[in-house]
């Protein structure tokens, strides 16, 4: 498949078993969102990741998503209940330890500064939403505007408001020490609102012992949308957020801001997400709905690097049924898509200008590409240009590897070799074994553009 898959992992795919189908599915990357549980729990998580891939011999990409500048709820005792213009007293407090009544907890005393008669809160992608009746000092009432069953740690969105909140909490950051001790590929940056929050995350990152985890940017304010140029420019990945996207532009827009979002990633040469409600009725239900099907499809036709489902496989009843179903609705589409083509400007990169060149080659050809990479760069490069051939990339480094594996249309390819020649050569002797290339096929063998006087490509038809 040329769109990569991601899966969140949480209480209804914590097992081995389920993790093993995932990967045997072709699940690329796994996401831990740190928004919930506790170190105790995520290493959990972790550990049965690393392990099935250990067992079975595979790579994925582990990503970190980061609660972000964020108004969320406390602990609630037990799941509140509202019905349609039931009255909910909001608190200023970490917890609500009474069960029966509807109080919900907010730990943060800026909420009740910001918000004023009349506001709309949303809560779960938009579907839950109160209306501010009251504003006291650190408490206020609310009435529901929908039916609405809330728990503990949800986000809360002020409609049309952003609150100057610190890009990193104590939350953050022990989730950032996590990650960083357990290898971690990339984190996830909620809420991001401009370059600083980017530079503060990578900041915090090398002062934490790790320059190689990669930064994707979830973008989902209407701050972020407006600073979209210097959030991609500094970014190693976009994310488009699209639960908190509709909540803070309206739903019609959504559709719009995904496809400019995309288009600019592709532009910028730059991996891009979609997530949020991909197969959403498959939280419940273990067939999804036409339109899901059409709207996977439209993201896999603009040329999403990589689809990831969030609750249908985190807390979802029919975890293995969603990733299945979207394998069937990529694999059943892959080969008819024609993504998009980036034109490269007349300044361009000259190692750009190469990649692009590969990829027309190749193109002309009928070739595969296979490249060795020691970063990854050459990968994404290569990716970027959506080429209609097969392309393979091959590392010594394990971390590359895994990094790579989210880019759209590569296969990634684990070598011993540590250098270039040694490494194209050990590549095409796995995939002659493997069956991935056969007598007859041409294959382009190349790295990435370097400052030597000559650079080498090798047109090799296999026999």
């Amino acid at each position: 498949m040329r769109t990569k898959m991601a899966v969140t992992i949480g209480p209804a795919s914590a097992d081995p078993e389920k993790i093993k189908k995932f990967i045997e599915l072709g699940v690329s990357a796994f996401r831990i969102n740190f928004s919930h549980g506790d170190v105790e729990e995520w290493k959990n998580y972790v550990d049965l990741i690393q392990d099935a891939c250990r067992k079975y011999d595979r790579y994925v990409a582990l990503i970190g998503d980061l609660p972000g500048p964020s108004i969320r709820l406390g602990e609630l005792k037990d799941k509140i209940r509202l019905e349609k213009d039931d009255v909910v007293k909001i608190i200023h407090g970490d917890r609500s330890e009474e069960a029966d009544e509807k109080v919900l907890p907010i730990p943060l005393e800026l909420f009740f500064k910001n918000i004023s008669v009349r506001d709309i809160l949303l809560m779960d992608d938009g579907r839950i939403q109160l209306v501010i009746q009251e504003v006291g000092k650190n408490e206020a009432t609310a009435k529901a505007l929908t039916s609405a069953e809330i728990g503990s740690r949800k986000a809360v969105v002020i409609k049309n408001k952003e609150i100057g909140l610190p890009t990193l909490s104590s939350r953050d950051l022990e989730a950032l020490k996590f990650s960083v001790e357990n290898d971690f590929d990339y984190i996830g940056l909620s809420y991001v609102r401009n370059i600083g929050d980017v530079e503060i995350l990578r900041s915090t990152l090398v002062s934490l012992g790790s320059r190689e985890i990669g930064v994707i940017s979830k973008i989902e304010t209407v701050s972020a949308f407006n600073n979209l140029e210097e959030i991609t420019d500094s970014s190693d990945a976009l994310l488009v957020a699209r639960g908190d996207l509709g909540m803070h532009f309206g739903l019609e827009q959504v559709p719009r801001l995904q496809e400019l979002i995309v288009e600019k990633c592709l532009g910028k040469g730059k991996p891009v997400i979609v997530a949020t409600q991909l197969l959403g009725s498959m939280v419940e239900n273990p067939v999804p709905t036409r339109s899901e099907i059409v709207d996977i499809l439209s993201a896999a036709r603009d040329g999403v690097d990589t689809l990831m489902l969030t609750g249908e496989t985190a807390a979802g009843k029919y975890p293995l049924e969603a990733v299945e179903w979207l394998k069937k609705i990529i694999e059943t589409y892959d080969s008819t898509i024609t993504p998009r083509k980036i034109k490269l400007t007349r300044d361009a990169d000259v190692r750009d200008r190469f990649a692009e060149g590969i990829t027309m080659l190749a193109e002309s050809l009928r070739a595969s590409i296979a490249i060795y990479t020691k970063t990854g760069r050459v990968a994404l490069r290569i990716s970027r240009n959506r080429p209609n051939v097969n392309i393979y990339a091959c590392s010594g480094s394990i971390k590359t590897i895994r990094r790579i594996s989210i880019l759209w249309g590569v296969k990634p390819v684990k070598v011993d070799a540590q250098e270039y020649f040694e490494g194209l050569e050990e590549m095409l002797s796995t995939l002659r074994s493997s069956g991935e290339v056969k007598n007859g096929d041409v294959v382009i063998l190349t790295y990435g553009l370097k400052d030597e006087p000559m650079h080498l490509v090798k047109i090799i038809q296999v026999r």
